[in-house]
């Protein structure tokens, strides 16, 4: 029984762009198999070294797996990413599907993407910061494919009274810019705030309590005139 024939490893060269990476010229193989360091060290692929096809040709499988788990890697290192984000992303570099399936399955398992984490610190970002309210929030974690479980898991720990507060400044805000009578103004904020994603009852709350807060200042500024006279 003849064994496999083996291919030598005539060149190693470092990539100029990415230092992590590595050039291994193979004969009779025209491309060079890019490998990154990792694996270059794991496989020990020095020259002169005999590879048989079969190695070569798990090596190039390995290697195309692990380039797309760094690239998941690098891409979540500024901040956190939903697995859809990261696997849309890993389309964009021409990833191929298995390839990003096992990448993104890697990178759950190991912590780097946790759907359920992202997703709870997205609704506080978006409601403090943002400005926005549960419908919008669900709608734009949805479209980033987080699971509808995760979403109404979410979303139920947000306070009634908390989510007002946030939409009474995002409309004191707003307010700012508007024009036109008391009418026309309360008109705008309610259709500015079911933009915004906050239900129609918490819209004709905050309405309600601006209109307050007006008749209140008025209350004071006459009272003040008075004081005055």
């Amino acid at each position: 029984m003849s064994s496999e024939h083996e291919l030598r490893i005539t060149s190693v060269k470092v990539d100029r762009k990415q230092s992590k990476l590595y050039l291994v010229t193979v004969e009779s193989i025209p491309e060079p198999l890019i490998v990154h360091e990792d694996l270059f060290i794991s496989y020990r692929l020095v020259k002169g070294r005999g590879l048989t096809s079969s190695l070569v040709d798990e090596i190039r499988e390995e290697s195309a797996k692990y380039l797309a788990y760094i690239k998941g890697i690098k891409y979540l290192a500024p901040k956190a990413r939903s697995s859809q984000q990261v696997a849309q992303y890993l389309r964009r570099q021409e990833i191929s599907e298995p390839n990003i399936a096992a990448a993104v399955a890697r990178l759950i398992e190991e912590g780097y993407i946790d759907d359920l984490s992202f997703a709870k610190l997205y609704v506080q970002s978006k409601l403090n910061r943002q400005g926005k309210g549960r419908l919008r929030i669900a709608q734009e974690l949805k479209a980033i494919g987080i699971a509808q479980q995760h979403i109404a898991e979410v979303l139920q720990h947000v306070d009634d009274d908390q989510e007002l507060e946030a939409a009474y400044e995002a409309a004191l805000k707003k307010l700012r810019s508007l024009r036109g009578d008391k009418l026309e103004r309360g008109r705008k904020i309610m259709q500015f705030l079911l933009r915004r994603g906050y239900s129609g009852a918490i819209s004709r709350k905050v309405v309600q309590r601006i209109e307050k807060d007006d008749k209140n200042s008025l209350e004071v500024d006459i009272y003040g005139e008075l004081l005055d006279n």
